[in-house]
């Protein structure tokens, strides 16, 4: 019942928002170390069952070359931003990285008619918040028949998606539980997990420094801090939403590059929120479009 208990917040949308830094922090917990020789120096630190020996080795020997991310909603949302990072990290073409909803994923990308062993240098990571999303387990399912090896980023311990992958990484402590439709702090969550996840393969294959994995383990550390500044916020950032968003009829997201992936999930989160239909753009391309369409446009 504790999980559930609204406190002081006047509904659980902004309760969900307010906690996101902490489940940050307890996403990273035991996933990160400091060298026990050179103390300025971090290191990932993922388990044998979040990222088994077996795939380990599999990087170590060049054995893996495509990388997919795949997930529905927000968790596809996500998918596309883990994505992003982990193209970042290896930033090399031998690699294929990509994202797809899962239900493109199984519907459009693979064949039915390919043999059983087609996707044995593949990593299929599927994100979901409860682990029981049909359509990325069902996903799961197909990939693993051609030979791919799977992992899952998960909320929820010991739900269906867990007993289908080789390895499991937890956001926050495993039962984050959010009782608003509108998933925040387990899309965070899922973001920091994705980035660990990449780091440890870049610290496997060799293709970053330990400088480089040292920073970026800082960078994601100073995370929780940073929302805590913007979320301290709250009066400025309500007052600017009464000056502007109320007074508009149509509003749109807008994004460029990696940004693109926040304006995709600002759409999520308007819609379901408030009941609108909303677009979702790159920066380039509303030059083309009447912008007087669309009075209220978010970068």
């Amino acid at each position: 019942s504790r999980d559930i208990d609204r406190q002081d917040y006047p509904h659980y949308f902004l309760k969900e928002i307010s906690e996101a830094p902490v489940s940050i922090e307890k996403t990273l917990i035991n996933r990160w170390k400091i060298d026990n020789k050179d103390k300025e120096k971090y290191i990932i630190n993922l388990n044998e069952k979040e990222l088994p020996d077996k795939l380990i080795n599999l990087f170590k020997n060049n054995k893996i070359k495509k990388i997919y991310f795949i997930g529905q909603g927000t968790a596809g949302i996500a998918a596309t931003v883990c994505s992003d990072i982990l193209n970042y990290y290896l930033n090399k073409p031998c690699f294929q990285i990509l994202s797809a909803r899962a239900s493109e994923f199984s519907g459009f990308i693979l064949n039915e008619s390919d043999h059983s062993n087609i996707m044995e240098d593949t990593l299929v990571i599927a994100i979901s918040q409860s682990g029981t999303t049909t359509d990325t387990n069902r996903a799961v399912d197909m990939v693993k028949k051609k030979g791919a090896h799977t992992l899952a980023i998960v909320n929820r311990r010991d739900s269906d998606i867990t007993f289908k992958v080789d390895g499991v990484i937890y956001t926050s402590n495993g039962r984050d539980i959010e009782m608003s439709v509108a998933s925040t702090k387990a899309f965070y969550s899922q973001i920091i997990a994705g980035a660990v996840l990449g780091l440890n393969i870049v610290a496997t294959t060799g293709y970053r420094t330990d400088y480089f994995i040292t920073q970026e383990i800082r960078q994601l550390l100073k995370i929780p801090d940073i929302m805590r500044k913007i979320l301290f916020k709250k009066k400025e950032i309500e007052k600017s939403a009464k000056k502007t968003a109320g007074r508009k009829m149509h509003w749109a997201a807008v994004g460029s590059g990696p940004n693109k992936a926040s304006a995709d999930e600002i759409r999520i989160k308007l819609s379901e929120l408030c009941y609108k239909t909303i677009s979702s753009d790159y920066v380039e391309d509303k030059k083309h479009i009447d912008l007087s369409s669309e009075p209220l446009i978010i970068v």
